[in-house]
């Protein structure tokens, strides 16, 4: 008898706080809405502001990347390593020919 009286008492219990929590639930959702745009542009945007006219632009990274891979290959002509001549060019695909006949022999 006592299992009936908890599953009632906790029957009416949940139909009374449901709707309560429901309301409550509600009331912080209609809140939220009403705040969120203010709250926003209070601090959220000015600080988005603030980043982007703090970053650099496209053209400043690009141009970055270009020095920084200049740096690492120590190359300093703005074309790259290209062949001084027909012959190395020549040379350098009788290279990989071979290197790439070495590796289907070696599999």
């Amino acid at each position: 008898m006592t299992e009936t009286k908890t599953k009632t008492k906790g029957g009416v219990a949940t139909k009374v706080l449901m709707p309560v929590v429901a309301a409550l639930a509600s009331a912080v959702a209609s809140y939220v809405a009403k705040k969120a745009p203010q709250y926003l542009e209070e601090t959220v945007f000015p600080k988005l502001r603030e980043a982007k006219e703090s970053a650099p632009g496209p053209g400043d990274v690009a141009h970055d990347l270009v020095e920084r891979a200049r740096s690492v290959t120590g190359s300093d002509s703005s074309v790259g390593s290209q062949p001084s001549s027909m012959h190395e060019l020549e040379r350098r695909r009788r290279e990989r020919a071979e290197h790439r006949a070495a590796r289907q022999k070696a599999s």
